[in-house]
């Protein structure tokens, strides 16, 4: 068998095509080396430099706590301490994304007596124990910004005001109140300018909103803020009483209203139906006497019918729904000699 022999145009092209696959590869390769040695040249010099010394800041959350409501401060005060460190970059580090725990100033350990207007704290005799905690032992503190803390403060008036509750309340089927909202305490004590204490006279509580209820509700609640002022307590506690309801009825006689000494009206029937829904608590004790259904004379005497609308004028506040079964009597006058 005869081979054919390769043209020599072919021959050159394949020469130089594989030519140049060997030079991207001599490329790619000289590539890596270099990423490779750059890498490492970086990684060289991270370890360098924080192995180095290094001031910076970082800012520890600040807290207060039995703050008197009897006086105003005079200026807001700050709420982050930040301290100058001095570390190692390796210490340092850590600190970018560390969470510190908040360092507390309480009221309760400084006089605030009358003659003692203005309280100077220390941040570094105060802090720097709790902050050292907090830190490495190689890490110096350089300082604290603010250095020193000046709470300046006045005596604020007070007024003892009624707290008045606000709700939003439905009920189950057949489920009503049992009685008036009771609030405890139904007065706190608000502390404020006088200027601003002269302009209120209530507090009113967050707004109470549940639905369906069907039982007592008991809930503590906190009272809305007024601004500039302080009340304590700062919450009440809401009691809203509930009680199933059924059905009653009574028998009412029908009262005739200004009829003169020689007149005297008859009605038909005497005695009109009253139905209405109570709680049990007081269904028992429910009696006609309770109730008044009447008419006025003057309007008989204007009609050109015998018969007369009754009013239900009187029922007691805790029944609901009252309604007459009969709203219509028929009557007749008598002269009486």
């Amino acid at each position: 068998m005869q081979h054919k022999k390769m043209p020599k145009e072919d021959s050159k092209h394949s020469a130089l095509y594989n030519w140049r696959k060997v030079k991207v590869f001599l490329a790619k390769r000289d590539t890596f080396i270099f990423l490779f040695f750059l890498c490492m040249s970086a990684i060289f010099w991270l370890i360098i430099s924080l192995n180095k010394t290094y001031e910076t800041r970082v800012s520890i959350p600040l807290t207060y706590l039995n703050a008197p409501a009897d006086i105003e401060l005079m200026a807001d005060l700050p709420t982050h301490i930040v301290a100058k460190i001095k570390d190692k970059g390796t210490s340092l580090i850590g600190y970018s994304e560390k969470s510190f725990n908040p360092l507390v100033i309480d009221f309760a350990d400084y006089d605030f007596s009358a003659n003692n207007s203005t309280i100077t704290i220390s941040t570094a005799s105060t802090f720097d124990k709790e902050v050292k905690e907090q830190l490495d032992q190689t890490t110096q503190i350089l300082d604290y910004l603010p250095g020193t803390i000046f709470i300046e403060k006045k005596p604020l008036g007070t007024k003892r005001i009624p707290v008045k509750p606000q709700t939003n309340i439905t009920y189950a089927k057949q489920y009503y109140p049992a009685g008036n909202i009771t609030v405890m305490p139904d007065s706190v004590t608000l502390y404020g300018s006088q200027e601003a204490l002269d302009t209120i006279r209530f507090i009113e509580t967050q707004l109470i909103e549940v639905e369906e209820v069907n039982d007592t509700l008991t809930t503590q609640v906190a009272l809305i803020d007024h601004e500039r002022t302080k009340a304590k307590p700062e919450t009440v506690t809401v009691t809203i009483p509930t009680e199933f309801y059924t059905e009653g009825k009574q028998l009412v006689p029908v009262k005739v209203l200004g009829v003169p000494k020689n007149m005297h009206v008859r009605t038909f029937p005497s005695e009109v139906e009253v139905t209405y829904l109570a709680g049990f608590s007081r269904f028992k004790a429910i009696i006609p006497a309770d109730f008044l259904v009447t008419i006025q004379y003057n309007d008989l005497i204007s009609s050109s019918t015998t018969t007369q609308a009754v009013e239900l004028e009187k029922y007691p506040s805790y029944v609901v729904k009252p309604k007459l079964k009969t709203d219509k009597v028929q009557w007749v006058i008598e002269f009486i000699e």
